[in-house]
């Protein structure tokens, strides 16, 4: 109803990382994740997995070189496939939270997380296991690479496509954020 007033200003945060990149889980868990809890109405996440990968064309389709190695480009395609499933935006950075949190393994870490957060895992996997998870990953890396400036550091969080203030945000994004708004929502005063 046009009581409500307008709807609420939304920052787009895209933040460019590795599954397996000690800096990348550090800010999923302890700036994400908060962030999101107190702004989820006003703040819209893209998780964009692949970091300072290498994306080589083959002719069955894409190899990776990670910088954490193969395991990082498996884990990788695995964040990939759960951002492309998983359709409500708290159930993906959820999972993808758990994922990061232990992700030395990250296959058997998709099947425990899977049990405490309801997603399609069939999905998940069918998309892991096939080309479709590789292309997800390429996708990505398309998009990682056209940032500008390139990125030097991961993760890379850009706040309404900007990249400026890096060392900012990575300290406090929740501010960062609210600095952003015209009016800024309740949360961001108290």
């Amino acid at each position: 109803s046009e009581k409500d007033g307008p709807a609420p200003q939304k920052v787009h945060a895209a933040v460019y990382y590795e599954a397996l990149c000690p800096d990348s889980r550090s800010f999923v868990l302890k700036q994400l994740i908060p962030t999101y809890q107190k702004l989820s109405t006003n703040i819209q996440i893209e998780l964009v997995p692949y970091g300072k990968a290498k994306t080589t064309k083959t002719n069955d389709g894409y190899q990776f070189t990670c910088q954490h190695g193969p395991i990082e480009c498996q884990a990788n395609i695995i964040h990939a496939c759960s951002i492309d499933v998983i359709k409500d935006p708290s159930v993906q950075l959820q999972f993808v939270a758990c994922m990061i949190e232990n992700n030395i393994d990250p296959v058997s870490i998709m099947k425990t997380c899977a049990e405490r957060i309801p997603v399609d895992l069939e999905s998940i996997k069918k998309c892991s296991n096939t080309g479709m998870g590789r292309e997800l990953l390429a996708k990505y890396g398309e998009m990682t690479n056209s940032l500008v400036p390139q990125v030097s550091f991961i993760p890379t969080i850009t706040l309404d496509g900007s990249s400026e203030h890096q060392v900012r945000i990575l300290k406090n994004l929740l501010k960062e954020i609210c600095l952003r708004f015209k009016v800024p929502p309740k949360e961001c005063i108290s």
